[in-house]
């Protein structure tokens, strides 16, 4: 009888305790939520943001000291409809006029019933626009003709861009991301630059070198025939990169890469610039391919062009140090292949084979001049004729 009567009132004050702890708890955790929503107000909400109405917001009871995890106590029908990659703006009426600007990593629903939702998320920041590449079409051009300008540009938060041309003379013809530049009729070297800017003011530029001649150069027989034994195509016109700048995206991390490419950019005189980049969609890529190990081969390119003009190339290298002499020989592979994306075809007319680039350290100066040459006119030159 005593036992079954100290056990009954056991479990009334172990029910009392409980629900104590519970009020607790949960008040605790409404304080830390007020604790942790920073007063500063956002000085713009990015497009495409999803405003937190007050029915979803009354649901939330706690969010993490680093502001990384929202917890609401049951789900609504916005909250429901929240994704991935959604910018979240929590508008904290029920408290004060704080706000708290989130994109949105994982939403987990919490069983049973999918009652409550708990959202993981990062802080928002804007990142600003980046210009891939700015392309004349041509860069050297006679008195009073007309190139075609493109900048090609990016945000990664999807903001609207603004585009701002200026240029040192001549006149612009248009807006936005391509414009038409009538050169003046005076002969010289004209800059013209593409600003970019977001919805938030970050902005990038660059700028491209246009050349005023009265007459285009003429290729003597000597650069004709360098360039048809050597460049990609049909032997009968130049294909090359427009003038600009061209991204190189080194999937293999090698150390000098940057080396390999300033070599190549002294060569081309500024005609193009190749810069190294981390975007993995850049115009031209480099990767490592086990399969070159079948073919006995250290390193293959691929190059891509259209109306004459290239606008992409793949460089594969064979991993297998032991059959290409890695370490020691890694330089002259990469400044080797590497002329194919310039534009010299290194497998036309003659074979180049592993012992010839194992010492390969400077640019041949058989490559010199076909590429000085390539780059003296512009895509689609006639190589039989003049233009």
């Amino acid at each position: 009888m005593n036992y079954n009567r100290f056990n009954k009132y056991f479990q009334i004050i172990t029910f009392i305790l409980f629900t104590i702890f519970i009020i607790i708890f949960f008040g605790c955790i409404e304080i830390i939520a007020l604790e942790n929503i920073p007063l500063k107000v956002p000085d713009f909400i990015p497009e495409g943001t999803i405003v937190l109405d007050e029915p979803s917001s009354q649901e939330m009871i706690y969010i993490s000291s680093d502001q990384s995890i929202l917890i609401f106590k049951n789900s609504t029908p916005q909250l429901e409809q929240l994704q991935s990659g959604d910018v979240l703006l929590v508008n904290i009426t029920q408290f004060n006029t704080s706000y708290l600007l989130f994109q949105v990593k994982h939403i987990i629903k919490r069983r049973p019933n999918n009652k409550g939702i708990i959202i993981e998320t990062k802080p928002w920041q804007n990142h600003p626009p980046f210009i891939s590449a700015l392309i004349a079409q041509p860069s050297t051009l006679e008195t009073g003709q007309r190139s075609y300008l493109t900048c090609h540009a990016a945000d990664q938060d999807g903001d609207i861009l603004h585009y701002t041309w200026i240029s040192s003379g001549g006149s612009i013809l248009g807006n936005g991301p391509g414009i038409t530049w009538i050169a003046p009729y005076q002969t010289g070297s004209y800059s013209i630059s593409c600003e970019v800017m977001d919805s938030s003011g970050s902005k990038d530029i660059k700028s491209v070198q246009l050349s005023i001649v009265e007459r285009l150069p003429l290729l003597t027989h000597e650069e004709k025939e360098l360039v048809r034994r050597f460049g990609w195509g049909d032997n009968n016109r130049t294909i090359r990169w427009p003038e600009g700048y061209v991204e190189v995206y080194d999937a293999t991390n090698f150390s000098k890469m940057q080396e390999v490419l300033n070599q190549w950019n002294e060569i081309l005189g500024g005609k193009v610039e190749f810069y190294l980049s981390d975007n993995p969609q850049s115009s031209v890529k480099i990767t490592y391919n086990s399969e070159l190990r079948k073919e006995n081969l250290c390193g293959h390119i691929d190059t891509h062009w259209r109306s004459y003009r290239l606008y992409a190339a793949e460089i594969t290298i064979n991993p297998d140090g032991s059959f290409c002499g890695y370490p020691e020989n890694s330089f002259g592979l990469y400044l080797h292949l590497f002329s194919g994306v310039a534009g010299f075809n290194a497998w036309k007319g003659e074979t180049v084979r592993k012992k010839d680039w194992q010492d390969f350290t400077l640019i041949s100066e058989i490559m010199q001049k076909m590429i000085k040459a390539l780059y003296k006119v512009p895509p689609g030159y006639g190589l039989n004729k003049d233009l």
